[in-house]
Parts: C-alpha cells; sequence; structure tokens
C-alpha cells in the first residue's frame, strides 16, 4: 500500500524555532533575501536560509558546475558536472527539494550587469558569498544606493571571516588599503580589457570553513529580518581560525566622507511603462513625457563602448557594447595576436536626443531589467526605476 503524501505543514516546520522567546515565524516566512554567490560559501548560506523557512530567495551567479566544486558544496551531486549546469540554477532545484515552502529563484548573470538595482530594493537583506574584490565592490556600491543592508563573508583554508555593511555605519570600499584600491581601479579602467578578465589563481577552501562562516552570515540575517540591530556585527569584523579555534572580532575602518560607494538614490520614481526592453528612442519619449521635458536623458553607470584600436596594427573596430560586457572571448576576435592590447577610442556616457543608435534596447545599452537608472530632467538628477519589469 503506497503511503499518501504528506502535505506541508509550515507551522510544524516553525514549531521548534518558535520555542526560541524572540523568534517571530510569520517574519522570517515573509522575508526576502539575495544571495550573491553560489559556490561553497553560498551552498551552506543558501541550506540554512531554507531550513530555517526563510520565505524568498533570490541566488545570483553566473558560474557553472565543475567536479572540484563538489567536495565542498553540499546542493550538487556528480550528474551536475555533466553538460552546462549553472549553480544559481541548479541550487534552486535542491533548495526546493528541501523545502517547498520557499519561494526561489536565480539570475544567472553578474554583478552589476545582469541584475538591476530595483531587485536589491525589494530585498530585506543581501548575502554576500563572493570570492574577489571587485564583486564585493559592485554589490557594495548596489546596496548603498539601495541602501540596503549587506553581510560579507569569506573562507580559505580552514579559517574565514564576516562582516555586516549598513549605509551611513560601515563599508567594505572604506575599508580596502592602497593596494586593494589600485587593484580595483586597475580592473575598473584598463583599457585592454582581457588583461581584466585574468585568472589571478584560485583560493583553497574548505566545507568546514564554508559551514561555520555560512552559518554566521544567516545568523546575522536573521538579526537583520527580525530588526535585532544592536546585535549586529556593523562596523566589527569576526575573524575566525580554524587551526587553533581562535575567533578574533576587531573593528572595521571607519567610513570616509570621500568614498564613492556614499551615494544613496532618494527618492525613487517608478515608472511602469519603463522596461528594459523597450528602445532608447521609446524610453528617452517616455520619460519626456513623465518629466514635462524634451530634452531629458539617461545617464549610463559604465562606459558604452562604440569603437576600440588595436594598438600595435592601429585598426579600428566599430562595436557597441557595456564596458563590462568584454571578456577574453570577444576581445580575441580583434587581435592579431593573443598578446596584443586594445583600447578604447570611442564611448558613451548618456543617452540621449542624438545618441546615433536610438533603435536599441536598453538592455544592449547595459542597462539590466527592473534597474534604476539616473535621468537629467529639468535641470535636476531623478532616480527612475525601470518598474515595468517587476514580473
Amino acid at each position: 500500500m503506497q503511503t499518501p503524501k504528506r502535505k506541508f505543514d509550515p507551522r510544524s516546520w516553525d514549531h521548534t524555532f518558535e520555542l526560541i522567546s524572540w523568534w517571530d515565524a510569520e517574519k522570517v516566512r515573509k522575508a526576502k533575501v539575495i544571495v550573491v554567490g553560489a559556490g561553497a560559501l553560498g551552498n551552506e548560506v543558501l541550506k540554512n536560509l531554507a531550513l530555517l523557512n526563510v520565505g524568498e530567495i533570490l541566488v545570483i551567479d553566473f558560474d557553472t558546475i565543475e567536479y572540484s566544486n563538489l567536495s565542498r558544496s553540499v546542493l550538487f551531486r556528480e550528474r551536475d558536472t555533466e553538460g552546462e549546469n549553472y549553480k544559481a540554477q541548479i541550487a534552486v532545484q535542491r533548495i526546493r527539494e528541501m523545502n517547498p515552502q520557499v519561494k526561489i529563484d536565480s539570475i544567472i548573470g553578474k554583478i552589476p550587469h545582469d541584475v538591476g538595482l530595483g531587485v536589491f530594493r525589494r530585498a530585506d537583506v543581501v548575502i554576500g558569498c563572493l570570492d574577489n574584490r571587485l564583486a564585493r565592490l559592485f554589490v557594495n556600491r548596489m546596496c548603498h544606493k539601495a541602501n540596503k543592508t549587506w553581510i560579507d563573508g569569506g573562507i580559505q583554508n580552514l579559517a574565514g571571516q564576516v562582516t555586516v555593511y549598513r549605509p551611513g555605519k560601515s563599508c567594505y570600499e572604506c575599508s580596502l588599503g592602497t593596494s586593494d584600491r589600485q587593484f580595483i581601479q586597475f580592473q575598473l579602467g584598463c583599457p585592454d580589457i582581457a588583461r581584466r578578465s585574468m585568472e589571478l589563481g584560485r583560493v583553497p577552501t574548505t566545507p568546514l570553513a564554508a559551514s561555520i562562516i555560512g552559518a554566521m552570515q544567516v545568523q546575522e540575517a536573521i538579526k537583520v529580518i527580525h530588526g535585532n540591530d544592536d546585535k549586529l556585527l556593523v562596523g566589527e569584523r569576526v575573524y575566525y581560525e580554524g587551526m587553533n579555534n581562535d575567533f578574533i572580532r576587531f573593528k572595521t575602518t571607519p567610513i570616509r566622507t570621500d568614498c564613492l560607494s556614499h551615494f544613496t538614490y532618494d527618492p525613487i520614481i517608478e515608472v511602469p511603462a519603463l522596461r528594459a526592453d523597450l528602445t532608447i528612442a521609446q524610453s528617452l519619449e517616455i520619460l519626456r513625457k513623465q518629466f514635462d521635458d524634451p530634452e531629458a536623458y539617461i545617464e549610463l553607470d559604465e562606459e558604452l563602448i562604440s569603437e576600440i584600436t588595436t594598438k600595435e596594427t592601429e585598426q579600428t573596430h566599430h562595436v557597441l557594447a557595456p564596458k563590462g560586457a568584454f571578456n577574453d572571448q570577444m576581445i580575441a576576435a580583434f587581435q592579431s595576436h593573443p598578446n596584443e592590447e586594445i583600447v578604447i577610442t570611442d564611448s558613451f556616457g548618456e543617452l540621449h536626443a542624438d545618441f546615433p543608435h536610438q533603435d536599441i534596447s536598453l538592455k544592449k545599452a547595459g542597462i539590466p531589467p527592473l534597474h534604476i537608472v539616473r535621468v537629467r530632467a529639468n535641470g535636476r538628477l531623478h532616480f527612475v526605476e525601470l518598474s515595468g519589469d517587476e514580473e
């Protein structure tokens, strides 16, 4: 005789947690959490969020699963290494199996080129499970713009660290040293785009450190969800060293007044008629009517490259792509040999009435769905959301 399938009962699932005096199961079930990175650390964070019955989770990652990931990733299986399986998609499948009550989805892409700021705006807290400084910088800036708390974690060997960043109180970019800043500026500004994506070597990690640091990150996220702000690691960092079982807690660098991250978009104007798949001409027309200004235009977050030149052969090529979208594969098509340097010789920073490619979409110009764009109209700066992308 077949056993009837038991219907999921969120009350029964949360029963043990509700024995904690301050636990509010309803707040947890309604919470919206973004997890950036679905590697070893991201696996642990997602697993913990699902077990705690967090209501809505969005996973952001662009990478595919390799066999070497299996020894450190609780959500991946050997069959996931066959073909091209994205970490975020497989993680979503496993979380749904673990807790069908959780609403979870993924974005296969990179921060910030494929994820609109409006996505961050709708979250209660962001958890960073990243392995490089540039990605952390982008998350930090987006969280400041959206006025959201984010929890950074990092692991290496048997060690790891956790820090909570909250706009106005603590900041990742402020904590960077001189060498870190120089390296990031090189990555952001280097005209030889192929050099930006070179592999700088991998950091050895263990599932032990991932378990500990991932648990601490989710613990901090639960505090944010409950409003226990006085208990958060804001302005502090916890460093765990597993070989000697040492926990070290210390203050992070005070926020700097000249930091580029300290810029919050406020107020935000929602425009349901705007979507990333509209052409620039259509979008500008909507903005002209919205602000009653025939000269309204959009300021781009990053350069839209229209022309590149090979340095040795001095050949010029016309392209149209956001700077961050270039990679080794794309740039190799224009090189006479693998090490030939490529320089940007023409680009755009604004989308206005005189922009020569009015028929391309906002997305092709580097503006992702549900983004919040900066619009100049009537002599002022406005923050406009592409609210038509909300679904």
